[in-house]
């Protein structure tokens, strides 16, 4: 979730959950930090809530639900919990709230060995979703929640299934841009390869604060897409060798990529491990 571009108070409830304030932005919607209702009998004293943008219809609904259920179910350790779904004028769900924040905007300042170990789980995470045959469509630093232990993959792109027949160009916000492999841009579904590009692009800003076409203009999706399309992905200076060698890889044109995000993952715990043994020398 992105804390950037927040406009108006927050309400006081939404549904049934008290909020407490605004989080952030997200892909089609927005965050709030807000106290659980008594009949999810929850131990958390807060969750974060995602209230997307717009109405929906039931079947959009019933859509989004079916999605996040089948989220909910992908037995993984680097999924964020997803607790709550309600149809209230528009569609909302409710989360585990990660108080260090993401990748994107963290709680404090991260360790590389923190950062490789962050985008490692969420790299475990998009492995464990491609094996339930689930795409997460949105993996990006700011989706990267930090724990104590490392991260959590959050915020399933839901877009597509909320607003059926909207192309992917339609939906794609400019801070998730950056992420998207241009092949999505171009028509092609969201797969693993996709997903495996999306990694080396979050371990490439995660890792250097730059992205890898510099700067795209910001609330302007049209403007990103249309530079994105013309322009080759950099890598950003300042990597390692091992990680440079790890996002050009995850860049490559589809059949020279790693085949699965665990590789991605597996490589990621090394450098992790190493980086964090090193720190602690």
């Amino acid at each position: 979730m992105d804390a950037v571009g927040l406009v108006g108070a927050a309400p006081a409830n939404i549904a049934d959950y008290q909020v407490v304030r605004v989080l952030g932005e997200g892909n089609n919607g927005r965050f709030y930090l807000a106290r659980p209702p008594a009949r999810l009998g929850l131990p958390d004293e807060y969750v974060a809530v995602k209230v997307f943008t717009g109405t929906h219809s039931e079947q959009a609904y019933e859509r989004g639900v079916r999605e996040l259920r089948a989220f909910a179910q992908v037995a993984s350790p680097y999924l964020v919990k997803v607790y709550d779904a309600v149809l209230q004028d528009s569609f909302l769900y409710a989360m585990e709230y990660c108080p260090l924040g993401s990748l994107a905007a963290p709680a404090r300042p991260l360790s590389r060995g923190e950062v490789l170990r962050a985008v490692a789980h969420a790299a475990h995470a998009a492995h464990a979703l491609h094996e339930a045959g689930l795409t997460h469509g949105d993996v990006k630093p700011a989706n990267v929640l930090l724990t104590e232990e490392g991260g959590k993959l959050s915020d399933l792109g839901l877009a597509r299934y909320l607003a059926p027949g909207v192309t992917l160009t339609g939906m794609a916000s400019a801070a998730s841009v950056e992420f998207l492999d241009p092949a999505l841009l171009r028509g092609d579904r969201p797969s693993r390869a996709t997903e495996v590009f999306a990694l080396g692009a979050t371990l490439n800003r995660a890792l250097t604060g730059t992205g890898l076409y510099g700067e795209l203009p910001d609330g302007e999706p049209l403007l990103a897409i249309r530079r994105v399309m013309s322009a080759e992905p950099a890598i950003a200076p300042g990597l390692t060798d091992e990680e440079a060698a790890l996002v050009s890889e995850c860049l490559a044109p589809v059949g020279q990529r790693p085949v699965t995000a665990l590789q991605v993952a597996e490589r990621l715990d090394r450098m992790a491990a190493e980086a964090l043994g090193a720190a602690r020398a």
